[in-house]
């Protein structure tokens, strides 16, 4: 039997909800600090979703380092393919959109690990949560345009948000 292998990214700016939503998700209270490389489940139509942590891996690299980013990505699928004991399951993975204020968006650490990511058999699928105060809005939506059609648009209703991502999880 082949492993399934699927990771969602929930793509976004900084301080636009991603850790708030995924804490809904994965049914953790929003005040509690998660350890580092905490493994998050929980079950959906039979399939085990999983996050390591939700620090994004470009929140834990200097600014657009692909190498570190890959690196904390391979951690974190390492993690989960021991605990999957070879059961399918999907991996979330926060990705911190940032630089916008500059002008500068960290493109290049958004796509080249997806690029990798699919090189390597992974079916990835992106979540946009848009934030429509953000700095940059334009150059950020058009640029998350290439990449996904899939938008949660946050306004700091965690409960729906993570309802709306787990609809988007169901559909993948």
């Amino acid at each position: 039997m082949v492993k399934m292998k699927k990771i969602v990214l929930l793509c976004g700016v900084g301080a636009v909800g991603k850790t708030k939503t995924l804490k809904k998700f994965f049914g953790e209270n929003l005040d509690k600090k998660l350890r580092p490389l905490q493994l998050l489940q929980r079950t959906i139509n039979g399939t085990i979703i999983y996050a390591v942590s939700l620090a994004s891996p470009q929140e834990m690299s200097d600014f657009c380092d692909v190498e570190n980013v890959r690196a904390i990505i391979r951690n974190k699928i390492k993690k989960c393919d021991f605990a999957s004991g070879g059961k399918h399951y999907t991996l979330v993975i926060p990705f911190g959109l940032f630089g916008a204020q500059s002008g500068n968006l960290n493109e290049k650490c958004i796509y080249k690990p997806i690029e990798w990511l699919q090189n390597l058999g992974f079916r990835v699928n992106i979540i946009y949560l848009r934030k429509k105060t953000a700095r940059r809005l334009v150059l950020i939506d058009s640029f998350m345009r290439t990449l996904t059609s899939n938008v949660i648009e946050s306004t700091e209703e965690y409960e729906r948000q993570a309802r709306e991502f787990e609809s988007f999880i169901e559909r993948f």
